[in-house]
């Protein structure tokens, strides 16, 4: 009876120790998705603002000649007079004014036509023709639509 009982408290204490044990395994699972939930928004916040400094350190650099222009209230006025030439016709002027626009400006119109360029650094040609494609996009749909109606 001795053997049996001092058996029972071993697997008594084994037991409890097996259930200490995947308690800790338990609270270990839940402290390592923690940590990699704040690690996943940490590389996110850390991310997106080192990418948006280094962009705009190289934009700066290549338009170190050319200031920006354009401040973002008066963006749509600028892209609603391209537009209209358009519509008139003046296609080629359209594309000279365009053209003659610092990157900096180029990609302040794109994003605020809704347009995020779909790298770090946009080629001109790349902001060029995006605008250019929302320029026929916006004839196209305005066609038989008085916009000043609306």
């Amino acid at each position: 009876m001795i053997k049996k009982e001092i058996l029972a408290d071993g697997e008594q204490k084994s037991g409890g120790l097996v259930d200490e044990i995947a308690e800790l395994k338990e609270i270990l699972r839940e402290v390592s998705k923690k940590l990699t939930r704040i690690e996943a928004q940490v590389k996110r916040g850390g991310l997106s603002a080192g990418s948006k400094t280094s962009e705009l350190q190289a934009v700066a650099v290549a338009d170190v000649e050319k200031p920006a222009n354009l401040s973002t209230d008066n963006v749509l006025e600028v892209y609603e007079e391209l537009r209209l030439q358009a519509k008139k016709g003046h296609e080629l002027e359209v594309r000279q004014k365009l053209a003659a626009m610092s990157a900096t400006d180029l990609n302040l119109m794109c994003c605020e036509l809704g347009m995020p360029p779909s790298s770090k650094n946009p080629s001109r040609k790349k902001m060029f023709e995006l605008i250019i494609g929302r320029i026929k996009q916006s004839l196209m749909l305005s066609r038989h639509i008085d916009r000043q109606t609306l």
